[in-house]
């Protein structure tokens, strides 16, 4: 029974109410690994960031909440870039004593550079459900380089639950990259394994191959809000290019400016297995290198064999950073299903599956 749970299993908990709301959970947030999350009813402009702790969020949100908002479903409130906000999730989890969770926020989230992070009721941690959890889940959401619009029942972060201990051992994991490998150069060979107590396959960054000559974007500052319902906004309002980097002399980074990249490995990801992205060593930068770090079973997986890229989500922090091409910025760690998903990423229609440098899903 070890092993993340998939999407039949997800439907089996809120069949028995271990998954529960006012409005029950919408066929298209079950994905093939994990579930996505709605806002609720409330949600709290704050002070500042905290974590719960022992008696629960209620006392510490009396003292640091500076404002209650009640969210609609169809008329918008828009979160100031730089606010801290605090947002009822609409699922309520009553888990089995054995079953517990991880979350990380959705793909879109990230490349909007909005920073999303779970809370349990009395949690001493961001983004973890501890075992038979039975209690609400509130979302921290603090959009960093644009204001965003964002109503009830709209979804900016998801939750994987699990038992046991899924991640892939490194003998397990050497067999799969030999035999049918994850991850892999674009000419087709595996991409190494990364030699470390918790075993895990070393990406980097493309500064070289890029449609129209373009390799990354910068966050523009002072734009009209996002809201998050809307497709097809302009991306020259928002998102200034990066150019293919000719001399070899890399692309110098500013201090807390938001960039997407793609990377030079391309991803597919089994039906049997999901990933997820490991935190930057800091002794390689001050920089964040991601913020959606979850990857769903058949990610990259279709019918031309060709594999997807990943999108990075960088902010480099304090002082300014050398990036340069093929520069080591983040490790994959693949993690083993309980069994596999009825359902596989992009089956249902995605707008991130088989990408290569890709904006959210609003932009055109």
């Amino acid at each position: 029974m070890t092993g993340i749970l998939v999407s039949q299993d997800l439907r089996e908990l809120v069949a028995t109410g271990a998954i529960r709301a006012l409005y029950p959970p919408r066929p298209e947030q079950v994905q093939p690994s994990s579930l996505d999350l709605r806002l609720g009813a409330r949600l709290w402009q704050l002070q500042c960031s905290f974590l719960p702790g022992v008696g629960g969020i209620g006392p510490k949100l009396g003292r640091l909440a500076i404002e209650e908002v009640k969210l609609h479903a169809e008329n918008p409130t828009v979160l100031r870039q730089g606010g801290v906000y605090l947002a009822e999730v609409e699922e309520v989890l009553e888990l089995p004593a054995d079953v517990w969770g991880r979350a990380n926020p959705k793909s879109s989230s990230g490349r909007l550079d909005v920073f999303v992070r779970l809370l349990t009721e009395e949690g001493h941690s961001f983004d973890t459900v501890p075992a038979g959890y039975a209690g609400r889940l509130y979302l921290e959401i603090t959009p960093q380089s644009f204001h965003v619009a964002v109503r009830r029942g709209d979804t900016l972060g998801q939750l994987r639950l699990a038992r046991g201990r899924p991640r892939l051992p490194a003998d397990a994991l050497a067999a799969l990259q030999l035999q049918r490998p994850a991850v892999y150069w674009s000419d087709g060979r595996p991409a190494p394994i990364v030699d470390s107590d918790t075993p895990g396959i070393e990406m980097s960054v493309d500064l070289t191959e890029g449609q129209d000559g373009i390799v990354g974007y910068a966050a523009q500052r002072y734009r009209p809000p996002v809201d998050l319902r809307h497709r097809g906004l302009d991306r020259s309002r928002y998102w200034t290019p990066v150019r293919a980097d000719q001399t070899g002399e890399g692309f110098v980074l500013e201090p807390e400016q938001f960039y997407i990249f793609a990377t030079r490995e391309r991803l597919a990801i089994p039906p049997d297995l999901c990933a997820e992205l490991v935190p930057f060593d800091a002794t390689k930068g001050e920089l964040r290198t991601h913020y959606a770090g979850f990857i769903d079973s058949g990610f990259g997986v279709d019918a031309s064999g060709l594999g997807a890229r990943l999108v990075l989500e960088i902010r480099t922090h304090d002082v300014p950073f050398l990036l340069e091409h093929g520069q080591p910025l983040f490790r994959i760690e693949l993690l083993q299903n309980r069994t596999v998903p009825d359902q596989l990423y992009g089956q249902s229609g995605s707008n991130y599956q088989m990408q290569g440098l890709k904006l959210a899903k609003q932009f055109a």
